[in-house]
């Protein structure tokens, strides 16, 4: 119990930051009588939205903390894999048809569908040229995967702003940006990360097993491949809805997991509830920072990829020195 206790106090803090501060600042006075123009942004922007955000992070955090478990690749998350970028490439895609009129337009009502159908075919892509080429390989397939998509998904962008220069912005869904969520899109990422941690904590065991050896699995009757695709699926439909919804918000899932097996250990059924706690006031807190902190708007991907590239680099030294001893 005393070591949840700074993991909820950081998340009570950020969320309250989370609420103060944005494009528009709301005294800490108004979030107990908010009245006017703030109980509006309150109620229909700012709550939502943070709720959208805290679940993101905390969905995002135990997508990545799986998938390193059950890869054997200290830095694989839906962003590195390409999902995000999938999952991206299908939602810039269904609005690409409605914008030019093409056939299949109507996709467009089903647009976190696409991107899930995308961020599962980009995973599993990486996870092919991984299979061939070892960890680090995983890796690099999944940088090349995520620039395949993420180019796909400037030139439409690009296409849509040149010809319709009146229609507003998707640039968002190449780094993210939270910054208006209603609570209907909250109901279903609710869902969405309810189920992931549920099903994360109940199968920790089992995931640490696939994790530790693919032998180990077969003998205690798991079929390490299937069981490795299923969590596939689940994560690309996470991470396609959020994508859907957001855009491509990055490297969550390797900033949280790598600081919770420092300061806890490694297990899964350490990783996936710790990750979960620790992945709202990150993105809570890094989305204060994007969405209005320093007078514009940042994507937030740019101020999760400056946390993260430490922890890059230091896995990566970490690894090669351990190949090399």
């Amino acid at each position: 119990m005393n070591k949840l206790l700074p993991f909820f106090a950081l998340l009570i803090l950020s969320f309250f930051v989370a609420l103060i501060y944005g494009e528009v600042y709301i005294p800490p006075m108004a979030l107990l009588h908010p009245k006017g123009a703030y109980a509006i942004i309150l109620e229909r922007i700012r709550l939502p939205t943070v709720f959208a955000a805290a679940m993101i992070g905390s969905s995002l955090a135990v997508c990545g903390a799986v998938m390193q478990m059950l890869l054997r690749n200290p830095l694989m998350d839906p962003y590195v894999s390409g999902t995000a970028s999938g999952g991206a490439f299908g939602a810039v895609l269904s609005y690409f048809l409605l914008v030019f009129n093409l056939p299949l337009s109507y996709l467009i009502y089903v647009s976190p569908l696409i991107a899930f159908v995308f961020a599962l075919l980009s995973t599993l892509i990486t996870i092919a040229i991984g299979r061939r080429t070892g960890v680090y390989g995983l890796v690099v397939g999944g940088v090349v995967v995520s620039f395949i998509f993420s180019s796909a998904v400037t030139i439409m962008i690009t296409l849509i702003s040149d010809r319709f220069p009146f229609v507003p912005s998707v640039s968002f869904w190449l780094q993210g940006e939270i910054v208006a969520v209603g609570w209907r899109g909250d109901v279903l990422l609710f869902v969405l990360t309810v189920f992931l941690i549920v099903l994360g904590m109940k199968h920790a065991r089992r995931i640490d097993l696939v994790a530790i050896s693919d032998e180990m699995s077969y003998a205690r009757g798991v079929n390490p491949n299937s069981y490795r695709y299923t969590w596939v699926v689940v994560v690309s439909l996470v991470s396609g809805y959020i994508v859907s919804l957001v855009g491509i918000v990055g490297f969550v899932g390797i900033i949280v997991p790598h600081i919770v097996r420092r300061v806890l250990g490694g297990s899964t059924t350490i990783l996936v509830p710790y990750s979960a706690l620790l992945g709202c006031p990150l993105l809570l807190l890094a989305n204060v920072v994007s969405s209005g902190l320093l007078g514009t708007i940042i994507p937030v991907t740019a101020i999760t990829s400056l946390i993260a590239a430490p922890i890059i680099v230091y896995v990566m030294v970490k690894g090669i020195a351990h190949q090399s001893a």
